[in-house]
């Protein structure tokens, strides 16, 4: 079985959801793994957050569940628009139907909000499992 990079796929499928967040925007804005020091106050990551579950099918192959952090950051004083930003990334994966994968889910009933990031800005997150066959 060959694992997928499911960070980036789910990453580049909200790249094109029409949020306007980029990956190739100077600065990005939308960013998959390990994050740069350096970022805009605005930005959505995402990373994956534990080891990949599997169902063997019994044909060589096997239904595999990878689990994705998605966060998102915001200007300081700007909670409301770091709220819609991630509830609208939220929409965009719930259920999605996003190439290669038989199911994207997003946990709970919208994200949560984090405490502030050390620069005060607002934060909010949300989980993702996607399912594949591999």
């Amino acid at each position: 079985m060959t694992p997928r990079h499911v960070e980036r796929e789910l990453v580049l499928f909200l790249e094109g959801a029409g949020l306007g967040l980029s990956t190739t925007s100077s600065p990005p804005t939308l960013y998959w793994g390990q994050v740069p020091t350096s970022t805009p106050d605005r930005c959505v990551v995402a990373r994956e957050t534990g080891g990949e579950q599997s169902l063997y099918l019994g044909t060589g192959r096997g239904l595999l569940e990878a689990d994705v952090q998605v966060v998102v950051r915001g200007v300081p004083n700007r909670t409301a628009d770091t709220r819609e930003l991630a509830v609208a990334c939220w929409r965009a994966l719930h259920l999605a139907r996003v190439p290669g994968y038989v199911r994207v889910l997003c946990e709970g009933v919208g994200p949560l909000q984090q405490p502030p990031d050390g620069s005060g800005r607002p934060r909010f997150s949300f989980n993702v499992s996607a399912g594949y066959v591999a």
